[in-house]
């Protein structure tokens, strides 16, 4: 087998990665797409593995193994360098190779380089703010450098899928525009001369669903995939997974394949794409192929939900982030500043993306001196290293009565503060004891006349916390109620903090346990 794949077929591969594109390039006119694949092999039956999201995925090509294996998420290639040398990128196998190659990413998505890449293999490591500057940016690359090995990464697609909906006019048209950047770096190689030498390869993270993505419906788990070179078959029917680009990389420069391992590396040459592979594709039907369907979320006012188990008068706020912004019970409007994400992947339905890119303020969410409890799930997956905000009617960096809330990715955060600037309090719980990886859900529960604040963790009691009798008369209402950062809408920017948030609900009430029992149970909460 080793002696089968020591021969180099070709002296470059390039890999144009087009973010969020899912199989709705059939929708819309691509012509050069469709001029350079027209005798190659392409399919719109190619998956994404499961949870369809950027970080998930981008690292099954490069590294060659499942998410659950890889361990990658949004938030962490965002704050952490790569370096499992365990689980090697493409980069570092082709680099151990071919000493000598010239090795290149463009990516429109900074963490990608930054934390998908090793930084000490000598990659020329580029980031770019759209999709026109990178082709740009791609097309110098190779006219100078000619690499042997170039990765893209074209994010406008999945911005406009978030912003106007997947499978939109908005969206489409974007891809149109995008097929022609991938036509623009395609010509570059030929005027280069260097593209008979070349494997081409166009493929995509994920799909969508309605605004976001995660979930594993048909329109997210399905993309397009197309090669093109010397040694490709005419197809436009074979299966293969966001993994296999790294198998594939592989067979191009001539290095040895490992077996498929489910539980570490995994990525295979696809069958039936090259004239000279016949090696049989391994298939785990756990591997990331089971369809999960997002658990939608209760109708407010029906059978199961929210209504159901609580008053409507004791409900301030009720945000489940379905593909919106909308308070559920019609009390409250928000503006978004900046832009905000949503994905199927939710503890019931879609959640939100805030923090660095959008945030959402509302002036018609009081709090006053009552009582009141705030509930909320937070993705802990993607939690930051350092503070992010979730909600509150405070600055960090300026004095002024009102509250915080945060977490990082030991704790769960609570900041709050009176008109006198020397009576700030500050709280970091831990959590870790209390859940490992997924969601956690955080009630935060504020007894304004006994100075006290009850923090609950996955419906539980985690610790109680007393403030000075200062506290009991103060308004929290010195600025707007903001969701996904503080109320300067400036430290999560600072910070470049993402956070994933499910279901953010006020009372106009302290809970206590029964109240949590209640929530426990609208959650089907064991």
């Amino acid at each position: 087998m080793k002696a089968d794949m020591n021969q180099r077929r070709y002296a470059h591969v390039a890999i144009v990665g087009i973010d969020g594109m899912g199989t709705f390039c059939r929708n819309t006119p691509t012509p050069r797409m469709d001029e350079i694949f027209e005798n190659g092999a392409k399919t719109y039956r190619a998956i994404s593995l499961f949870p369809t999201i950027s970080a998930q995925n981008w690292g099954a090509m490069l590294l060659g193994a499942e998410p659950e294996v890889h361990g990658l998420t949004n938030g962490k290639v965002s704050q952490q360098e790569y370096t499992n040398r365990e689980l090697p990128s493409i980069f570092t196998t082709v680099r151990r190779a071919y000493p000598d190659s010239v090795l290149c990413s463009v990516s429109n998505w900074e963490p990608i380089n930054y934390g998908i890449i090793e930084h000490d293999i000598g990659v020329f490591l580029q980031s770019t703010p759209d999709g026109a500057t990178t082709a740009d940016r791609v097309v110098e690359c190779v006219l100078e450098k000619k690499p042997d090995l170039l990765f893209v990464h074209i994010d406008d697609p999945d911005g406009a899928g978030h912003h106007h909906g997947y499978g939109t006019e908005g969206h489409l048209d974007c891809i149109s525009n995008v097929d022609g950047m991938v036509g623009r770096i395609y010509d570059a190689y030929e005027q280069a001369g260097i593209l008979e030498d070349t494997l081409f390869i166009v493929i995509t993270d994920h799909g969508g669903f309605k605004h976001g993505h995660g979930g594993y419906t048909d329109t997210e788990k399905y993309i397009f995939f197309a090669l093109r070179g010397r040694t490709v078959l005419k197809t436009d029917d074979f299966f293969a997974a966001t993994k296999d680009i790294n198998a594939i990389v592989r067979y191009a420069f001539g290095v040895e394949i490992p077996e498929p391992d489910l539980n570490g590396y995994s990525s295979q040459v696809p069958e039936g794409v090259f004239t000279d592979w016949e090696r049989p594709y391994v298939t785990f039907p756990e591997g990331g192929r089971c369809d999960v369907e997002p658990k939608p979320q209760p109708d407010l006012r029906g059978e199961g939900g929210l209504l159901s188990c609580f008053p409507e008068d004791e409900i301030k706020l009720a945000m489940f982030f379905e593909d919106n912004a909308e308070d559920a019970v019609g009390k409250a409007r928000f503006t978004e500043l900046g832009h905000v994400k949503y994905y199927s992947s939710g503890v019931r339905g879609a959640n939100a993306e805030v923090g660095a890119t959008g945030c959402l303020i509302s002036d018609d969410v009081k709090f006053g001196t009552d009582d009141f409890t705030v509930c909320a799930w937070l993705n802990i997956d993607n939690a930051p290293a350092s503070e992010a905000y979730y909600c509150g009617t405070k600055t960090m960096t300026d004095s002024g009565p009102g509250f915080m809330l945060g977490f990082t990715n030991t704790a769960i955060w609570i900041g709050v503060e009176t008109s006198d600037p020397n009576s700030y309090e500050e709280f970091q719980i831990p959590y870790l004891r209390d859940v490992s990886g997924g969601w956690l859900h955080s009630t935060v529960v504020f007894r304004r006349g006994e100075c006290a604040i009850d923090l609950y963790l996955n419906f539980r009691l985690k610790k109680t916390m007393r403030l000075p009798a200062i506290f009991a008369d103060v308004p929290m209402d010195a600025l707007p109620f903001t969701v996904g950062d503080d109320a300067s809408h400036k430290i999560n920017t600072g910070n470049d903090a993402l956070v994933h948030m499910d279901d953010l609900l006020i009372f106009n009430k302290a809970f206590g346990q029964a109240d949590v029992d209640v929530l426990a149970g609208y959650y089907d909460w064991n």
